[in-house]
């Protein structure tokens, strides 16, 4: 793949992919954390991340790997 063909379809790495499925899902950060062992500080890092994305108007890359 060329340059930025790449970058834009490997967007969200798998735990990032995830967390946001389990977000979707209405589970709370809590529940995340403790479903995928990790801690609730790193959920958030991982929204955080999802929603850089979005405010950066790539949103639709981050739902088209879904």
């Amino acid at each position: 793949m060329k340059g930025s063909d790449h970058k834009s379809k490997f967007l969200l790495t798998n735990r990032e992919r995830e967390v946001f499925e389990l977000l979707v899902q209405d589970k709370t950060t809590r529940d995340i954390a403790q479903q995928l062992f990790i801690s609730e500080k790193t959920v958030r890092n991982h929204i955080s991340n999802v929603m850089w994305f979005e405010a950066h108007g790539e949103a639709h890359f981050v739902l088209s790997e879904m």
